[in-house]
């Protein structure tokens, strides 16, 4: 179903004025690259898009299950309407969560706008799109070495240096950016924080129209022992996200290529022992498939600004990479795209830093809310995981009573989501952490202090 919300565009208002045509270069032809070449072409631009592949994947056998909420939504809309439908028909619409401990369901979210698909297909939507307009450029084969900020030149590992005079660069090129290492590196007071998750993903699909008792494939199912994570697929296959967390005995199963009947065995008793309801959804060969995929890792990226002297600007993951626990990494991304290209269309003669200063009290509060998850996994500090739970507590309990600070995840997945900046959806999350943290901090310390008597 679709639900009538008033959808948060973060409008960067602005004089309208005749477009600067300024020659758009673009790093990396992901999805949050390509959305912003097709946003900007659309502004009689000429775009060229800059991709370290060869060839662009579009398989789903090493891709991820993605959720593209109203937010991500929005921006495809703004690119053609169509582009929603074509989503649709890739993915399914998820009812909502269910969070679960081996059979038993201990929550349910609803959710009713969020499209299930993978970044495979929504890269494939876009990419269509992009191949169809005579302004966008893709160049293959260009995986970017270094930005040399003083003279403007693209240096590339095995392609001739671009040197971009007027035309502005947006560096759409992932966790492991080197256009933001090249600014780290020559700027003095860029200074970005990147820390690890801690964790891989992989994933196993089953064969169409498989079933399991009391998984109902409307539903995303999250199984919290060991962080496993289902997804449906239009047609009827399932997608099967399985954590692997470093430090945990069976690390080195969920991330070895070997696919012998012990290591597919070790995988099935695994999923029966966390995850039971899954196993009648995969064949022997849908298991060792698994062992054939690369393992998928990141890091949670904070930046102090986004942008530098009125050319050159990070996007999506290279600014701002989150966790997936979030569910916006690909959606915040989508956003970027958005109101960048309203900031170039506003008329002001300082569209990359109007960006910049509307854009960052988002950033900052999805990546304090990101940074938070990250901690929580690679922690090994017991003060701090007894802190954790009793605040996760807490929070609860004050949803309960009629406050909302707890509410974040009802915020990012429930059915207004993307109706409102992250500053206002995680805002008050961060504003009670801060409040109880103090206090949690003084019981927790004296408790284990006490403990050690």
């Amino acid at each position: 179903m679709d639900v009538p919300i008033r959808l948060y565009t973060g409008c960067i208002t602005g004089r309208r004025s005749a477009m600067v045509s300024r020659d758009i270069h673009i790093i990396g032809a992901g999805p949050v690259g390509l959305a912003t070449a097709l946003l900007l072409a659309a502004q009689k631009r000429r775009v060229t898009l800059y991709e370290a592949k060869d060839h662009i994947s579009l398989s789903d056998a090493n891709s991820y299950p993605i959720g593209v909420n109203p937010r991500g939504q929005e921006t495809l809309r703004r690119i053609a309407p169509e582009l929603v439908d074509q989503l649709r028909g890739q993915g399914e619409l998820v009812e909502g969560f269910k969070i679960r401990t081996g059979r038993r369901t201990i929550a349910s979210m609803p959710s009713g706008t969020l499209i299930g698909t993978t970044r495979a297909r929504l890269t494939g939507i876009l990419l269509d799109a992009a191949r169809h307009d005579p302004r966008i450029s893709i160049l293959t084969g260009h995986k970017l070495r270094e930005v040399d900020l003083e003279t403007r030149t693209l240096h590339f590992a095995e392609a001739a240096p671009i040197h971009v005079g007027e035309g502005i660069v947006v560096a759409c090129d992932g966790v492991w950016s080197r256009t933001r290492r090249s600014m780290a590196n020559q700027l003095p007071n860029f200074n970005p924080e990147v820390g690890d998750w801690g964790v891989q993903f992989r994933v196993v699909y089953s064969t169409p129209g498989a079933t399991a008792t009391g998984l109902d494939p409307r539903w995303h199912h999250i199984f919290t022992n060991k962080g496993i994570y289902t997804a449906t697929l239009p047609d009827g296959v399932w997608c099967i996200a399985v954590t692997a967390i470093q430090g945990d005995p069976a690390e080195a199963m969920l991330l070895s290529s070997d696919r012998s009947e012990d290591r597919i065995t070790a995988l099935r008793r695994y999923l029966e022992h966390n995850a039971p309801l899954l196993p009648p959804l995969l064949t022997h060969a849908n298991y060792a498939d698994f062992f054939n995929r690369e393992p998928l890792g990141g890091a949670v990226v904070r930046c102090p600004y986004v942008s530098h002297d009125e050319w050159l600007v990070l996007l999506g993951d290279a600014a701002h990479s989150v966790i997936p626990p979030t569910g916006e990494g690909v959606n915040s991304g989508l956003e970027d795209a958005m109101l960048l290209a309203e900031a170039l269309a506003s008329g002001s003669s300082t569209p990359l830093t109007d960006y910049d200063e509307a854009r960052m009290p988002d950033l900052s509060a999805l990546g304090e809310y990101a940074w938070h998850l990250k901690e929580n996994i690679t922690s090994e500090d017991p003060a701090r995981a007894t802190r954790n739970v009793s605040l996760r507590i807490l929070t609860a309990l004050l949803g309960i009573v009629g406050k909302n600070d707890g509410k974040v995840e009802q915020r990012l997945f429930g059915p207004k989501a993307g109706a409102m900046p992250y500053r206002e959806a995680i805002g008050p999350w961060i504003a009670l952490r801060d409040r109880l943290n103090s206090a949690l901090n003084r019981l927790t310390s004296a408790t284990h202090r006490f403990g050690k008597r």
